[in-house]
């Protein structure tokens, strides 16, 4: 398997500004907003993996489908985790994460399906919980990432549903 090009993209951007990949644009986008949109979300990444060749990469730019299928589930671990030091400390700096090095050390594409099925079921479970058990009045809670970014629970939230979005857009297209 060939080494992914690592996105070197400040994702930040797409909380002030369209995606000018994806074209969604996220900053009206509220908490539940996600609780009620994520469902049919993972039941697309479901759906996307019954497909052929679901571990190719077709890109060097691009991870395979069980790649991105399997991110988007340690993704919303990751962003459960945030929500959470943000709900028990003022203004924590989230632990760094690098996607591309999860990717490879995770070794996404040698796991078994229905494992990235299930995995991703209980990340999207755990983070709908999460979201739906944040009193309003914490959305204004603060967290640092190591490099400055500020986030409020809002907008991790956006930040987290972009991504979401936006991978669905990667599968979709036509190079998927």
């Amino acid at each position: 398997m060939s080494e992914i090009v690592p996105d070197q993209k400040n994702w930040t951007f797409v909380l002030e500004s369209i995606c000018p990949e994806c074209q969604y644009d996220v900053r009206t986008v509220s908490v539940s907003d996600v609780i009620e949109q994520l469902p049919d979300a993972i039941q697309r990444y479901e759906a996307a993996l019954a497909g052929p060749k679901v571990r190719v990469r077709t890109n060097p730019a691009r991870w395979s489908v069980q790649e991105y299928v399997t991110h988007v589930a340690h993704m919303l671990v990751v962003m459960n985790h945030r929500l959470d030091l943000m709900l028990e400390q003022d203004d924590p700096t989230f632990p760094n994460w690098d996607q591309d090095q999860a990717a490879n050390e995770g070794n996404y594409n040698a796991l078994d399906t229905d494992e990235v099925i299930r995995q991703l079921h209980q990340a999207s479970t755990g983070y709908t919980d999460k979201l739906g058990s944040i009193d309003e009045a914490s959305y204004s809670r603060r967290g640092l990432r190591s490099n400055g970014a500020a986030f409020t629970i809002e907008t991790l939230n956006q930040y987290a549903w972009h991504d979401v979005v936006h991978h669905l857009w990667d599968l979709e297209s036509v190079d998927a």
